[in-house]
């Protein structure tokens, strides 16, 4: 799936298919300051996107997420806390491949 991450909003889109997802988040998880300022609700926001774009009844067997694309630069703590909340969200790898236009 490719994963899109903005200010307090995600987009998610399942490879080779026509599945999109744009999931604001309930709970801001960004600030002035940060992207992901709040990882607990960046962690909610993901999670909730997750279940809209499988609602169709198939699991992953093996998920990858590929980020490619980051509203701001990232840091190496963003990139820490991505992958722990990908991670905690079931998905087992985490590729960064920003700058690719696929939106």
């Amino acid at each position: 799936m490719d994963v899109s991450i903005y200010r307090d909003r995600i987009q998610i889109r399942q490879r080779g298919d026509t599945q999109f997802v744009d999931q604001r988040a309930e709970f801001a998880f960004s600030s002035d300051q940060t992207l992901i300022a709040h990882q607990r609700f960046f962690e909610d926001t993901l999670v909730r996107g997750l279940r809209k774009i499988l609602e169709g009844g198939f699991s992953l067997r093996y998920p990858i997420a590929h980020i490619v694309r980051y509203d701001g630069d990232m840091s190496d703590a963003d990139r820490t806390v991505i992958e722990e909340s990908f991670r905690e969200a079931g998905i087992e790898d985490v590729l960064f491949e920003l700058g690719e236009d696929l939106f």
